[in-house]
């Protein structure tokens, strides 16, 4: 099914599109998830993992699979939108939006809830590692404040990516994330404070086996959104 808020995926390099392949492929263990289908479609045996655009149809296929009860796949033919994900995700997560935001703009509110809740067990030193100059109740209310997009919000972001990708046992993907990074930028991303900032996606762990596919390919599709456009020194700055 065509989905307008997943257009942007045709634009993203083959390495971003392979982060979020491997979250609908592989769960927390390393392992195949027993309700993916894309492993078994041509287009699989094909395009991966070094032609992933020609994948895009099929990922967004397996995501709408994912959010639709599959009885109601079996009638429709299809899943849902990816907007309708986006918004279930959020019901679950308890975030707080309007019913007429855009897409990105509830996207932005999903990724604020995560990083607020993970700033919340910080301690003060972990929040000086990100900037001297705040503390952890302004770093709190500064993330309230961030716009989608700007440099806090996106190496906060990473970190989440991060983390996910370690925790899930995708060390390639992990591997992806550290060549945005860059080096040094990389070791504060994956040391002791990315390991607090994935504590947020740990509360909700325990979710049924659609959310534990949602939830992180929601929040890998978010980041996705704010740096598919940019380059790898324009994120080496930014997450320096």
């Amino acid at each position: 099914m065509a989905d307008k808020d997943l257009d942007f995926l045709y634009q993203c390099s083959n390495d971003q599109l392979k982060l979020l392949a491997d979250f609908m492929l592989y769960d927390k263990d390393g392992k195949l998830r027993w309700t993916e289908e894309i492993s078994s479609t041509q287009a699989f045996k094909l395009y991966y993992p070094h032609e992933m655009v020609k994948l895009v149809p099929t990922l967004i296929d397996e995501l709408q699979k994912f959010g639709g009860n599959t009885l109601f796949n079996m009638f429709r033919g299809h899943g849902v939108s990816y907007r309708e994900i986006l918004t279930s995700v959020c019901k679950q997560l308890k975030v707080s939006y309007h019913k007429d935001a855009s897409t990105e703009l509830i996207e932005h509110y999903m990724l604020q809830k995560f990083l607020i809740m993970s700033v919340e067990k910080m301690t003060e030193e972990d929040v000086h590692h990100l900037s001297e100059k705040l503390t952890k109740e302004s770093l709190a209310k500064q993330i309230g404040l961030l716009k989608a997009g700007s440099p806090l919000f996106i190496r906060l972001t990473t970190m989440l990516i991060t983390q996910m990708a370690t925790k899930y046992g995708l060390k390639q993907a992990a591997n992806l994330v550290a060549k945005f990074a860059g080096g040094r930028a990389f070791a504060v991303l994956a040391g002791p404070i990315g390991w607090v900032l994935s504590l947020g996606w740990v509360a909700f762990d325990i979710a049924g086996p659609a959310y534990r596919v949602m939830i992180p390919c929601t929040i890998t599709i978010a980041y996705l959104r704010m740096v598919y456009d940019k380059s790898e020194d324009e994120l080496n700055d930014i997450l320096r």
